[in-house]
């Protein structure tokens, strides 16, 4: 969050993309912060980042801060890869369609790892872990979005993040892979921590 411009448009992903924003980040009243549903579904998580982002000029959310094709806001969504997959068809926009200057950011971990925090996540269910929840799908998402037209760049530093979200024009997707085999160690670990702190 700390990267993200003053008066940007926030689209919250479901599943583990708003849980790790509300566990890590620290709270800033200048973004426009939206959610789909809370934190379960992954229904249309692109197609509302592009509306939310278009319509931020508009209404409650804007005050008539600008029309449809320049809102003069910027709106980024953070979104897991199953979420982002799931809603891939949004990218294709219409030719006469306005565009938003929209940065799509997606933790891919190639597969669900909301599951490796749940019940069935636990060790005792290795064996059918991944066929039946960490779904791995190794979809090459730079070939993707270069299938939609749209730009995409893997960031693989926190330099390369931070270049590659900085404000700009357009629809652009930028990938952070992530390791989703040590998140329930993490977590647990984490949650120890704190307990100890508030002991």
């Amino acid at each position: 969050l700390a990267a993200l411009p003053s008066r940007a448009v926030l689209f919250m992903g479901s599943s583990n993309a708003i849980r790790d924003i509300d566990l890590v980040a620290e709270r800033r009243g200048d973004l426009i912060v939206l959610a789909n549903r809370g934190l379960a579904g992954i229904d249309g998580a692109v197609s509302t980042a592009i509306g939310a982002t278009l319509g931020a000029g508009h209404g409650a959310m804007g005050a008539g801060r600008g029309g449809l094709t320049d809102t003069g806001l910027p709106g980024y969504a953070y979104l897991g890869d199953l979420s982002f997959l799931h809603d891939v068809g949004g990218l294709l926009l219409a030719p006469d369609e306005p565009r938003p200057d929209l940065t799509v950011v997606v933790n891919n971990d190639d597969g669900g790892g909301i599951f490796e925090l749940l019940e069935q996540g636990a060790p005792e269910h290795r064996a059918s872990f991944e066929r039946v929840f960490g779904t791995p799908h190794g979809v090459d998402l730079g070939a993707l979005c270069a299938g939609y037209g749209v730009p995409h760049t893997l960031a693989d530093s926190a330099d390369a993040f931070a270049d590659a979200v900085r404000p700009g024009p357009g629809l652009r997707v930028v990938e952070v892979r992530t390791d989703r085999s040590s998140l329930r160690a993490a977590r647990a670990e984490l949650y120890a921590a704190v307990e100890a702190l508030l002991s």
